[in-house]
């Protein structure tokens, strides 16, 4: 009987892939931040053609329509769970100027400067859901008020005098002095 015959079996010997002197993290790095300028360009191109559009129409800003677009906005607000900008935006009041500007007016300072930081993506979409570019919104702060700190009896008593100035009465009729 003949010894048996190993199968032939192939060999292959991978072959170096040529050396760029990158390695597979840094291809696949470079890879990602091609796609993302990729779809950076596309994302451009689509908002130029948007602005375009928008441009030839220009429509006026009236009550009715941003009252829409407003109701609209903030409905997304509360979808992506933006609940107290929802909260602030829900309670402010606005006003359309004759210019077409909108006035919108909040309570404090602090919500002022959260519309402001929330500006960046309220002006572009009211802008499109309006059509019109030549929109803008002012913010009016309509209560600024200073809190009288009072730290020493005088000053307390002055406070409570200036609400109500008939203590000051009481406080002679008793012949009480501030201590």
């Amino acid at each position: 009987m003949a010894p048996p015959i190993a199968p032939k079996v192939n060999i292959i010997i991978p072959t170096a892939l040529p050396k760029t002197g990158l390695s597979s993290i840094e291809k696949l790095k470079q890879q990602i931040a091609l796609n993302k300028k990729q779809e950076a360009d596309k994302q451009e191109e689509s908002d130029a053609e948007e602005i375009a559009l928008v441009k030839e129409e220009d429509n006026p800003v009236t009550t009715e329509s941003f009252g829409r677009v407003w109701i609209s906005y903030l409905a997304n607000m509360e979808a992506e769970k933006k609940m107290s900008l929802w909260v602030i935006f829900r309670n402010a009041t606005w006003e359309i100027q004759n210019d077409g500007t909108v006035v919108i007016m909040l309570a404090s300072q602090h919500e002022s400067e959260m519309f402001e930081e929330e500006r960046i993506n309220a002006i572009p979409f009211l802008r499109k859901n309006l059509r019109n570019t030549n929109f803008d919104v002012n913010i009016k702060v309509m209560s600024a008020v200073a809190y009288k700190r009072a730290f020493t009896a005088d000053e307390k008593f002055e406070l409570m005098v200036e609400t109500n100035p008939l203590l000051n009465d009481l406080r002679k009729l008793l012949a009480l002095d501030l201590e």
